[in-house]
C-alpha cells in the first residue's frame, strides 16, 4: 500500500477558493453593492421573477465599474429588488429598494441609450441600463415609475 498525500491538491483548491472570495469582495465594493445593501438590503425574499439585465453596468467607475451583466431586477408595485449573479453573492445580498428612492435619468454613451437608476440613501452610486431594458422596466413598473429627472449640468 502507498501512502498517498493530498496536500498539493487540497492547498491548489485552498488557493483558488481564497481568491474567488477576494474578488467577490472586492466586487461588492467596486459596485458599491455594499453600500447600497447597509441601506437597502431586502427584509423578506422576493416571491417574483428575476431577469438578468443583459446590458448593465453598476458602479462608481463608469465603464470600468463592475457587475456588468450579473444583476438581475424584480420588479413590484413597491419597487425593485436587485440581486447579484450566483457566483458573486457572498457579500452581495438581495437587495430592495422602494420606488420613493429611487430617481431615473437618461443619457447616451456614443453608442446607444440608457436609464440610469440612483438612490436615495447612495446618491453617487448608480445602475445604467442600456438598450430596451429601461424600457421594459418601465413598464413593468406601471404607475409606480418615478418621473426622469433632468440630467446633470455639470460632468462628474
Amino acid at each position: 500500500m502507498q501512502n498517498v498525500t493530498f496536500l498539493p491538491q487540497l492547498g491548489v483548491a485552498l488557493f483558488f477558493v481564497t481568491i474567488w472570495l477576494g474578488v467577490t469582495f472586492l466586487l461588492s465594493y467596486i459596485t458599491g453593492w455594499a453600500f447600497l445593501a447597509r441601506h437597502y438590503r431586502a427584509a423578506t425574499p422576493y416571491g417574483g421573477r428575476y431577469e438578468r439585465l443583459p446590458q448593465s453596468q453598476m458602479g462608481r467607475f463608469g465603464i470600468f465599474g463592475g457587475a456588468r451583466n450579473a444583476v438581475y431586477i424584480g420588479i413590484e408595485p413597491n419597487g425593485l429588488h436587485l440581486r447579484m449573479f450566483v457566483l458573486f453573492r457572498v457579500n452581495c445580498r438581495d437587495l430592495f429598494i422602494p420606488w420613493r428612492d429611487v430617481s431615473v435619468r437618461q443619457g447616451r454613451t456614443l453608442l446607444r441609450n440608457y436609464i440610469e437608476f440612483r438612490f436615495a440613501k447612495e446618491p453617487a452610486l448608480g445602475l445604467r441600463v442600456f438598450g430596451q431594458a429601461g424600457e421594459v422596466i418601465q413598464k413593468l413598473a406601471g404607475p409606480a415609475w418615478p418621473g426622469f429627472a433632468a440630467p446633470d449640468v455639470v460632468r462628474r
